[in-house]
C-alpha cells in the first residue's frame, strides 16, 4: 500500500515539474523569444546548435529555440481552445441528460454516440478538409469532436448523484433545477471533470500536432509543433536537431499531464 502511495507521489511530483516547466517555457514565449521565429538567415541554414543557436537553425536559417517557443504557444492555445468549447458543451449535455434521463437523454446519446463512434481524427480531418486549413477551424473542429467524451462522463456522474440525499434536500428547499445541477451536483465531479480535462487536453495537443504534421492545421510562416515536425522531416538526417526540440516539448507536455492525471 505504501509502495502505491509512494508510486503516486512521485508521478505527481514530476508530473507537476514538467508541466511547471512547459509552462513556464511557454510564459516566457508570449513575452520574448530570443530572434524572431520568422526572421530568415540565408548564411545559417541548417546551422548547428551553438551558444547563440542553443537549438540550432532550420533549412531557412531561422532560429529553431523562437520558433518552439512561439509553436508551444500557439499548439497549447489550440489545445486549451479545444478543451473550453468541448468540455463547456459536452459538460452542459452531460449535465442535462443525466439530470432529466428520459426521451432527452435518449435521443441526445444517440446522437453522441454516433459521433463518438467515428474516429475523431478523422472526423476532424474530414472537417477541415471541407472548412479549409487554418489554427480556428482546428480549433472548431477538435472542439466539437470532443463533446461526446466529455458529454459521457458528466452524464454518469449525474445519474449517480441526483438520487443522493443532498441533492433531494436541495429540491425539497426549493432549490430550481439549474442551481441544483451546477451548484449542488457539478462541484461534486471535479475529480472525474479534473482527470477528463487532463486527458482531454493531452488529446488535443496531440490531435493538432498530428493535423498540423499532415498541412491541415497551422499554416506557414506561423509555427506549431506539429507543423515544425513536418517541414523537419526532410532534414532528418543532416539536420535532425530540427525535429528534436518540437518532438520532445510534445514528449515532455503529455507525459506531465499523463503522469499528473495517474497521479
Amino acid at each position: 500500500m505504501n509502495i502505491r502511495k509512494n508510486h503516486k507521489q512521485v508521478s505527481r511530483v514530476v508530473g507537476v515539474v514538467l508541466v511547471s516547466l512547459v509552462a513556464l517555457f511557454v510564459l516566457i514565449g508570449i513575452f520574448y523569444t530570443p530572434y524572431d521565429p520568422n526572421e530568415m538567415n540565408s548564411t545559417l541554414k541548417n546551422a548547428a546548435p551553438t551558444f547563440s543557436h542553443p537549438f540550432g537553425t532550420d533549412n531557412f536559417g531561422r532560429d529553431i529555440l523562437s520558433r518552439v517557443m512561439t509553436g508551444a504557444k500557439t499548439t497549447f492555445f489550440v489545445a486549451i481552445s479545444t478543451i473550453i468549447i468541448g468540455g463547456g458543451i459536452g459538460t452542459f449535455i452531460g449535465a442535462l441528460t443525466g439530470y432529466y434521463g428520459g426521451l432527452l437523454d435518449e435521443i441526445i446519446m444517440r446522437v453522441n454516440d454516433g459521433i463518438a463512434s467515428f474516429p475523431s481524427i478523422l472526423l476532424a480531418l474530414i472537417f477541415v478538409s471541407v472548412a479549409g486549413a487554418g489554427k480556428y477551424n482546428v480549433i472548431l473542429a477538435l472542439g466539437i469532436i470532443f463533446v461526446p467524451s466529455f458529454a459521457r462522463v458528466i452524464r454518469s456522474e449525474f445519474i449517480q448523484y441526483k438520487e443522493m440525499d443532498f441533492v433531494k434536500n436541495a429540491k425539497l428547499m426549493g432549490a430550481r433545477d439549474f442551481r441544483v445541477m451546477f451548484v449542488h451536483i457539478l462541484p461534486n465531479t471535479r475529480p472525474i471533470l479534473l482527470s477528463s480535462l487532463t486527458i482531454g487536453f493531452n488529446n488535443a495537443v496531440l490531435a493538432e500536432a498530428g493535423m498540423s504534421y499532415l498541412q491541415l492545421g497551422v499554416q506557414p510562416p506561423d509555427a506549431s509543433l506539429g507543423r515544425m515536425l513536418s517541414e523537419a522531416q526532410s532534414f532528418l538526417f543532416n539536420a535532425p536537431w530540427y525535429a528534436l526540440a518540437p518532438g520532445f516539448m510534445i514528449v515532455i507536455t503529455v507525459l506531465g499531464f499523463s503522469l499528473i492525471n495517474e497521479s
